[in-house]
This record gives structure tokens, C-alpha cells and sequence, in this order.
């Protein structure tokens, strides 16, 4: 019996060493790091725009004594200006510009008025050659009058939508139509990320 308790002791020994052996084999070495906190913070877009008279001065159009014949300003080579500035963070396009006749007056004499539009990047003069041509000043989307869209306005940058107004001679049964009428309209614009 003493053979047999030895022979399993021996057995047992060797099985062990044999499960140490194997486990040992398949052991493995592990770390672990946690990496700092990225940040994502979104972009934005906001647009500022500044009015500007014919002298350079704050404010839109403020015309009395508006007859059949006249143009606003006169001089072809000024006008009436809205400077578009991208104050945002990211890249923007126009996406739209809308005129919006806000007189309710009837008759209004925007149904008598021509506008024509030039749309520039940065702060430049007007391009009449490469504007609207003359229109009837009628509510609705300045873009779809101009031959091409604006170029990105990148962020911090300008561009300017200048505009003179006339009142072509008519009829003088029409254009009496007209005596001491009024109107007012402005400009909705919007811009999406370019």
C-alpha cells in the first residue's frame, strides 16, 4: 500500500505541476488607462446687418417728394446699401433675400416703383452690369433676380446688396394715381451654413 499511496502522490504531484506548467503558459500582463475629456463645441451662425444711405451714413431709404421720372440716388455710381456680415463661427451662404412690402395703404407706391439690385462680396461699389436690370419693386426673392448666386461668406467677412429706386415715367392718368402715396418694405434675409 505504500507503493500505491506513493505512486498517487507522485501521480498528483506531477498533475499538478502539469496544471502549473499549462496555466503559467496561458497567463496574460494587463493595464488599463483612462485618456482625458475630448470637447466638441458646435459652430454658429448669426448675421448682422448695417443700412446705409448713399453717404455712407446709418439707415435705409427716406425719400419725400418722390415724382414720376426721378431716381434714388441719382448718381449711378451710388446707392442704397445693406452690408451682410457672417458674425458667426462657421462659413455661411445667403440662402435667401426677400423684399417684404410692409405698407397697407392703397394705392402703394411701390406698384409704381423700379428697384434694380447688385450683390458683391466684401464691401465693394455696385456692379450694375452684373445686377437685376431694373424690376418692379414687388415683394418676393431678390436672389432669383440676380444672374448667379453669392459666392460663402467666411466667417467675419461682408458682402453688400446695393439698390437704387426709380419712378419711370408713365401715363400721367397712372402716375396720378400716385399723388401723395406712400410705401415702406423692407429686407428678410437668411443665411445657411456654405
Amino acid at each position: 500500500m505504500r507503493k500505491r499511496t506513493a505512486l498517487a502522490l507522485g501521480v498528483a504531484t506531477a498533475g499538478a505541476a502539469l496544471l502549473l506548467t499549462v496555466g503559467g503558459t496561458y497567463a496574460y500582463f494587463s493595464a488599463s488607462a483612462v485618456s482625458e475629456p475630448g470637447q466638441i463645441t458646435a459652430g454658429d451662425l448669426t448675421v448682422e446687418v448695417d443700412e446705409r444711405s448713399p453717404n455712407g451714413s446709418s439707415g435705409l431709404v427716406g425719400l419725400d417728394g418722390a415724382a414720376p421720372g426721378g431716381r434714388w440716388p441719382e448718381s449711378s455710381t451710388e446707392s442704397y446699401t445693406l452690408v451682410i456680415t457672417n458674425t458667426g463661427s462657421l462659413p455661411a451662404l445667403i440662402d435667401s433675400i426677400d423684399v417684404v412690402v410692409t405698407s397697407e395703404g392703397r394705392p402703394d407706391l411701390s406698384e409704381a416703383l423700379e428697384i434694380r439690385y447688385s450683390l458683391v462680396s466684401g464691401d465693394h461699389g455696385p456692379n450694375w452690369s452684373q445686377g437685376s436690370g431694373w424690376v418692379g419693386l414687388d415683394p418676393g426673392p431678390v436672389l432669383d433676380r440676380l444672374p448667379r448666386r453669392p459666392a460663402p461668406i467666411r466667417p467675419g467677412r461682408s458682402s453688400a446688396l446695393h439698390f437704387q429706386l426709380r419712378w419711370p415715367d408713365g401715363a400721367p392718368e397712372y402716375d396720378n394715381l400716385f399723388q401723395g402715396a406712400g410705401t415702406e418694405f423692407m429686407f428678410d434675409i437668411t443665411l445657411g451654413q456654405a
